[in-house]
């Protein structure tokens, strides 16, 4: 586990200290509220022309005690913004996931046209 103080230290990227958090209930939440259509459509890395309000209303759902529990092992507590920061590195994980999926496809589509 990433420790806090290791992290604001610089010795881990935001992507990973907040990576290590997400699980697949964020990332469930994150389809169910936002979908997947929009995060592919967001033109911002940090997910910010996705209205404030959608990842708010993620936050409100409860069920947060394995991830408070896994903060404070890292000398963390979670607040509002740190919520943010785990659903949008879930957001981030869901569409690299896509492209990987799309690249995968292309690439036996393209295989299977030259067999063929």
């Amino acid at each position: 586990m990433i420790s806090r103080k290791d992290y604001i230290a610089g010795k881990a990227t935001h992507q990973a200290y907040y990576g290590q958090f997400v699980n697949n209930t964020y990332k469930t939440r994150v389809l169910g509220r936002i979908g997947l259509s929009q995060l592919v459509a967001s033109r911002d890395p940090s997910f910010n022309d996705i209205p404030l309000a959608k990842w708010e209303g993620i936050t409100s759902h409860g069920g947060l005690a394995e991830t408070t529990s896994k903060m404070e092992e890292c000398g963390d507590y979670l607040t509002l913004n740190g919520h943010i920061c785990i659903l949008k590195e879930a957001a981030r994980q869901l569409v690299e996931a896509d492209k990987a999926n799309r690249s995968t496809a292309e690439t036996t589509e393209t295989s299977n046209n030259l067999e063929g």
